[in-house]
Order: C-alpha cells, then structure tokens, then sequence
C-alpha cells in the first residue's frame, strides 16, 4: 500500500469518524462503527490509530482546522470593520447547519457535553482549542471595545455560541441563532 493511499484512508476515517460523531456523539460511537462506515477493515483502523482516544484527537485536530480557517477567513479578514468580521463568522457557521436541517452543530460544544468519557490528552487539546477560538474572537473585540472588557466577552460569547449550537440541535430550528445574533448585537454595541 502506497503512503498516499494510507494517508487516504486516515482522511477517509477521521471524515467518517466526524461525521459519526455529530450524529451519535463520541461515547456512543465504537471502533467497529467507524470502520465499517468508511468501508475499510478493522485492522486498517488499528494500522493508523492505536485507541479511541488516539482517534478522537485526529477527529477534533481535523476539525478544529477547519474551524481555524473559517475563523481565518473571516475574523481575520482586516479588509473589513470588526462588526462585519463577527457576523461573517457567524453567518459562515449558520449556512452551514443550516444545510443539515438544524441537526447538526459543532463537533466542539458536542464533545465538550461528554468530556467525562475522554481522557487526559482529549480534554486537554480540547480546551486548547477553545482557549485559540477565544483568542480569535478577543482579538476582534478589542478593535470594538475595552481590550479588559474584550477578553472576558470573548470567553462568554464562546461559551454562548456554543450553547446556541447545542439548542439549535435540540430545537431544530434556527431560532436559537437568531436569538444570539440579537444578543451579540446588544453586547457589541
């Protein structure tokens, strides 16, 4: 098998393990499942990921990345005033649940609701994750208000963002986004 292809079939089963994930949740997702999704053999998966665990952070460091550019693209998009970078970003996330009819968010507050089932090295990179999205919003903020004042929005604006996904997925509607789009508008302001 050619390094191409392994590195093919790695992709294909973080893609496939995302997708899972959204739907079932990490927990309630097992090896088996994952392997037989993506259509390779059990071994296969075992060839490129020594645990669960291992898998995880393949499947959260991939989408994460993705996250980062999306945030890139938008939040860090100098060429446009920082009010306009915020609901960039924001109108960038809903058009894409939007497409799946509400019921599926962000990897990230999804994962966050089960972080009793991960271990050490999981939870650490996922806080580590939150802790650059926090970053990239903050840095905006500050170009709006009080750099004080901005760290600390940063971090509930996060912490409601998510929750609003989370609802979102519960209602499914995107009533919820609409709700915060207001709010985030009272707080920039």
């Amino acid at each position: 098998m050619t390094s191409s292809m392994i590195t093919s079939q790695r992709d294909h089963l973080i893609e496939t393990g995302a997708r899972i994930f959204h739907e079932r949740g990490y927990a309630a997702t097992g090896v088996r499942q994952v392997a037989e999704a993506a259509g390779v053999p059990q071994g296969s998966f075992t060839n490129h990921f020594r645990s669960k665990e291992g898998f995880g952070r393949a499947v959260l460091e991939h989408y994460a990345a993705r996250l980062d550019q999306v945030m890139q693209q938008t939040l860090g998009d100098a060429s446009r005033p920082p009010a306009e970078r915020l609901a960039a970003y924001f109108d960038e996330i809903e058009k894409r649940v939007r497409t799946q009819d509400w019921g599926i968010g962000c990897l990230i507050p999804d994962l966050a609701a089960e972080t009793s089932s991960y271990g050490d090295e999981l939870r650490d990179l996922l806080a580590r994750v939150m802790e650059r999205q926090t970053a990239a919003f903050a840095a905006v903020l500050r170009e709006m208000v009080d750099p004080m004042r901005a760290d600390n929005l940063a971090g509930v604006l996060l912490a409601a963002w998510h929750g609003t996904l989370l609802r979102m997925k519960v209602e499914r509607t995107g009533e919820p986004i609409a709700r915060f789009r207001k709010v985030l508008d009272l707080l920039v302001r």
